[in-house]
């Protein structure tokens, strides 16, 4: 494996082939035993946790120590496949600290022919040694896998879940010690109930004691093929968990088999409303016609690029990763919601621009298909016009917003009306327009509206740190070719086939929900801001587009249940003045009343993962995100900071 492999910042002398199959020299170990791997990992591992019973369940979550080759996932996928309901859901979370290349994944899933199309599914959206959690959908949403590349006890310290078993794997403990330490086995058990099984290739005492240690109950089986055991257990004695430093973060308890209504029929209203539906949720989705004036989700044309910031906090982390679960979930769609050629330059005009990009490429460590540096001839080339080098980013480029809703939730689908105002009445919403005229009921509402989710949340002096504020670009018909996007003091984006190329946008401050007229002094800013990046075009071409954007105060999006403020007012009122939170209540939400909203200029990256972030908190199942980015994006936070300055 060389740099041309993509995978930055990882050892190229990782794996070795011997008689065809993979030996990490890291570990001195084979990644899978060369006399039948398939039918070792069907003993092991399906058979160690009763994985035909398991499949019964509506809903399946395994966890896995070591993801290596995805030879276990890919078997119990193939398992649960043929065995589960239609409807039944499964997620699979595996912790992998050293990646196989994408090269090497493919040459080590040649030996399984019989898995052929599921592992090439895997692969069109393995990750590589990109480090954190990553969202892989397969199988329509019915399966998610939850890839968490890094260290083993962090990654899972950093999550909440309950597993229903696990599979631990990863190499033998002589030669990864790190694997098996006390501190995994604690996360292991924090992280299942009384009743959860595993199983594992390896009965070496120090696991089998250690995994006794947390409350599991080990139990020796016949091993597979020369190995003469290896070990199954099942939880008895769960971990004490200490109190709650954040009560206020608990979520509510799931909704499986919800009637869902979801207001809002932009990019955060369908991707929610598809990732409801592929759950098996019953959900209507409602497009509000008059808001159709305003909102963000007409836009001609939508640019995705990463928000690229150094440091480990929630918010540089959430918008790496949604950009990179956008990627992934967008190159699975039709190829036709791109406009012009894929990749976006992000330039360095001077040294100190070129130093600070170099620092953050080399922080990230990301593949260098995903993201490298380019020298002015690369990038003028690309660009088909005079630019500095700068960092490129081969995935990044134009959607076709029109299409891509379309492709998510057909407009033939949505319910048209506009939502004027909520009540609840017998355990249930009923959603009403401006004369008062119920048009939908429901189990559950979640306002993914935009700016409209204003006028429909709960009043309190808080609030939910909402901005409106509105945006301008233009499109223009280019006069010559115009290469891959480019982003610097705004953007301009690929030239469509038609020779159509879009440019902005303009950020203005507090707007009232309602049209927003053109400005043609904010198109003659976007034309000078952009002067040395635009192509030749025609200023006769020039058709300007504006509507209204909705952001928070600390550019964070509202994703989650919506509290019930003055409950929440009282039981927390102790923060005001230094009190224990320890000793605080559980939080008292509004009853199923959630909302998605505030997404920003990157809406159209941003709510893949936040979709799928809300359906799994309604559905019960793991979240995309981990803790502390799931925290940070709850709509309490903002009553929560205000309560703490005793404001």
């Amino acid at each position: 494996m060389t740099e041309t492999d993509g995978q930055d910042g990882h050892d190229p002398d990782a794996i070795d082939w011997r008689d065809g199959i993979p030996y990490a020299a890291r570990f001195g170990d084979l990644y899978y035993s060369a006399e039948d791997p398939r039918g070792e990992v069907q003993h092991t591992f399906l058979d160690g946790v009763d994985f035909d019973a398991l499949c019964r369940q509506p809903t399946l979550t395994i966890a896995e120590t070591g993801f290596g080759t995805g030879l276990n996932f890919l078997e119990a996928w193939q398992r649960w496949e043929a065995l589960a309901s239609p409807d039944a859901q499964f997620t699979f979370i595996s912790v992998e600290a050293f990646p196989m290349s994408q090269a090497d994944l493919e040459q080590a899933h040649a030996l399984f022919p019989a898995l052929a199309d599921k592992a090439a599914q895997l692969r069109r959206q393995w990750p590589g040694f990109i480090r954190g959690s990553h969202l892989i959908s397969l199988s329509e949403g019915r399966i998610r896998l939850i890839l968490l590349i890094g260290e083993a006890e962090k990654m899972f310290a950093a999550r909440d879940f309950t597993a229903d078993a696990w599979f631990l794997d990863g190499f033998a403990p002589a030669q990864n010690p790190d694997m098996w330490r006390d501190a995994v086995f604690h996360q292991i058990a924090r992280l299942s109930r009384p009743g959860t099984k595993l199983a594992s290739f390896t009965a070496a005492g120090m696991v089998r004691r250690g995994l006794a240690e947390v409350g599991f109950d080990i139990v020796k089986r016949p091993g597979f093929g020369r190995k003469r055991d290896c070990i199954a257990g099942t939880l008895e004695i769960p971990v004490d968990r200490p109190a709650s430093k954040t009560p206020w973060t608990k979520l509510p308890t799931p909704r499986p088999g919800a009637r869902i209504a979801v207001i809002g029929a932009g990019i955060a209203g369908r991707c929610l409303g598809a990732s409801l539906i592929n759950a098996g949720f019953e959900t209507t989705v409602i497009q509000g016609p008059e808001s159709r004036a305003w909102a963000a989700s007409t836009l001609p044309r939508a640019l995705i690029a990463p928000k690229l910031i150094r440091g480990d906090q929630p918010y540089p982390r959430f918008w790496r990763q949604a950009y990179l679960d956008a990627l992934r979930v967008l190159d699975g769609i039709a190829p036709d919601i791109w406009c012009g050629p894929r990749g976006l330059i992000i330039p360095a005009p001077d040294q100190g621009i070129r130093d600070r990009q170099a620092a953050l490429k080399g922080e990230l460590a990301w593949p260098t298909d995903i993201l490298r540096q380019i020298d002015s001839s690369e990038a003028a080339d690309r660009l088909g016009r005079a630019c500095p080098g700068g960092l490129f980013l081969p995935g990044a480029g134009i959607l076709d917003p029109s299409r891509l809703l379309e492709r998510l939730v057909p407009d033939t689908t949505l319910l048209q009306t506009d939502v004027k105002m909520l009540s609840r009445t017998g355990g249930r919403w009923s959603l009403h327009d401006g004369r008062n005229t119920v048009v939908a009921t429901a189990d559950v509402v979640i306002l993914a509206c935009g700016p409209g989710a204003v006028e429909l949340l709960p009043e309190h002096d808080a609030g939910y740190g909402l901005r409106i504020g509105s945006g301008q670009l233009f499109q223009a018909q280019g006069a010559t070719a115009s290469g891959i996007s480019i982003l610097h003091d705004g953007y301009v984006g690929s030239t469509d086939a038609s020779g159509v190329f879009v440019a902005g946008a303009t950020s203005e401050g507090w707007q009232n929900i309602g049209p927003v007229p053109v400005d043609p002094a904010a198109t003659d800013r976007i034309q000078n801001r952009l002067a040395d990046y635009l192509p030749d075009f025609s200023t006769e071409s020039m058709n300007a587009w504006t509507g209204l954007r909705c952001d928070t105060v600390d550019h964070l999006p509202l994703a989650g249940p919506v509290q019930n403020p003055m409950a929440f007012e009282t039981a927390y009122d102790g923060l005001r003045h230094g009190k224990p939170p320890e000793a605080m209540p559980d939080p008292d939400y509004e009853p199923g009343l959630f909302c998605l909203t505030g997404l920003g200029a990157r809406g159209f990256q941003a709510a893949f993962t936040l979709a799928d972030q809300m359906t799994a908190m309604l559905s019960g199942n793991p979240l995309p995100l981990d803790r502390d980015m799931t925290d940070a994006l709850l709509p309490n936070r903002f009553q929560i900071r205000n309560l703490r300055r005793n404001l």
